[in-house]
């Protein structure tokens, strides 16, 4: 989408209209008050943890697959699959990352993004900031979920992952919630 900037006094204008709308259709709305007879509903809930996740397909920049040596060149696209705790397959996820900047302690921080397909129908998209130092030494990580189609499509939460064996397998949880 190309970007269009209005001339003189209209270009801030322009720019306070973005962030109203960007404000508005970004962020969580706030919990109900008082009763509201679909907060408890189970069809608002995605509640998915203990899922164990594993790959499918790694295709990185940096040939180094233990990820000891990241280089801020790096982007990786990354398939897996998505099993509960009875190893039954619940979904999948193609996922993009790439490395944003190299912090003064030499950490590195990366953005990962992924849409998650589940069997049941639910498409899900993630993203966020993850620092990859933390992550490589077994740390969970959290980045933002919406659900972008299906049953509970507009709902909104979070991914957590946590490397069980480096980019092999991880212990994963999705959480979402449609008011």
């Amino acid at each position: 989408m190309a970007s269009i900037t209005l001339p003189g006094p209209l270009a801030p204008a322009a720019d306070a209209l973005r962030g109203w709308l960007l404000a508005r259709l970004a962020v969580p709305p706030l919990a109900p008050k008082g009763p509201n007879p679909r907060v408890g509903e189970p069809a608002n809930l995605l509640y998915l943890t203990d899922l164990a996740e594993t790959l499918v397909s790694y295709d990185s920049s940096n040939s180094d697959f233990s990820g000891a040596t990241p280089t801020l060149e790096d982007i990786a696209h990354v398939r897996y699959e998505l099993r509960d705790q009875e190893g039954a397959l619940v979904g999948t996820t193609n996922g993009y990352g790439r490395m944003l900047r190299k912090g003064p302690d030499g950490q590195f921080l990366g953005y990962f993004s992924e849409e998650i397909r589940l069997l049941d129908g639910n498409v899900i998209r993630t993203g966020g900031v993850v620092d990859d130092a933390r992550l490589t030494l077994g740390e969970q990580q959290t980045i933002k979920a919406v659900a972008v189609a299906g049953p509970l499509r507009g709902a909104v939460g979070f991914r957590q992952f946590r490397p069980v064996e480096t980019h092999k397998s991880y212990a994963s949880a999705i959480v979402l919630y449609r008011s």
